[in-house]
């Protein structure tokens, strides 16, 4: 088998273990914010979500690696070894800092590596964006007349924002959470996690949308 058929297994396993996961994710956190239920339910599903994510969580950055070997293979993507190298130990030097936060998000040392994700996603984000424009405007490194990889490219980086986004309308919930388990439901409390929840609700569906939108891209490459 070549190795541009590996990648392009690779790529389409990467999308189904993403979206089809991360939906049991928000369905979960979902059923969570439901105040009928018991504490310890909610807390279990809310657990339950946030261990389910570690999947989706590595789905999404195995897209950058991904991507750019298929896009290699393809002859589409101009860079050196060393370059290509440099992705890899970047990728699964981001990828083992979020799945360590991820796994200690209840402890003060999985909120700093979480910050550090953070950060690094919105590298991400706006680097591939440039980097999308730079190759429209005929500069590279994504060759010229593959102007669907490069809106391909342009929407992942996006992506990466808006799960940043996401994080951050979801954050409030963790701290309602704590207050929960000190005092107890309340009118204050739970509209604070229907208020988070709500919001992370349409970040999440516009999320599932840019993926699809992306695999469509991927698939027809219309946008020449």
């Amino acid at each position: 088998m070549s190795g541009y058929l590996i990648w392009k297994y690779a790529h389409i396993l990467m999308f189904v273990f993403w979206v089809g996961t991360d939906m049991g994710v928000f369905l979960a956190a979902r059923r969570c914010t439901d105040a009928k239920l018991s504490f310890g339910s909610r807390v279990t599903l809310l657990h339950m979500a946030l261990r389910i994510e570690l999947l989706p969580r590595t789905m999404w950055k195995a897209a950058l690696p991904f991507g750019v070997m298929l896009s290699r293979d393809m002859g589409l993507l101009t860079i050196p070894t060393t370059v290509l190298a440099a992705i890899w130990i970047f990728s699964l030097g981001w990828w083992a800092i979020s799945m360590t936060g991820a796994w200690f998000y209840d402890k003060p040392f999985g909120h700093r590596l979480g910050r550090i994700t953070n950060k690094l996603t919105l590298v991400v984000g706006c680097s591939l964006i440039l980097l999308a424009l730079s190759s429209w405007a005929g500069y590279g490194p994504i060759v010229a007349d593959a102007g669907w990889l490069q809106l391909k490219v342009a929407l992942y980086g996006l992506i990466n924002l808006f799960v940043i986004w996401m994080i951050v309308a979801f954050d409030p919930l963790g701290a309602a959470f704590g207050r929960l388990a000190v005092e107890g439901s309340g009118p204050e409390i739970e509209a604070i996690i229907s208020k988070a929840m709500g919001r992370s609700t349409v970040i999440i569906w516009a999320t599932y949308l840019l993926i699809m939108l992306v695999g469509l891209i991927g698939t027809a490459k219309f946008a020449g």
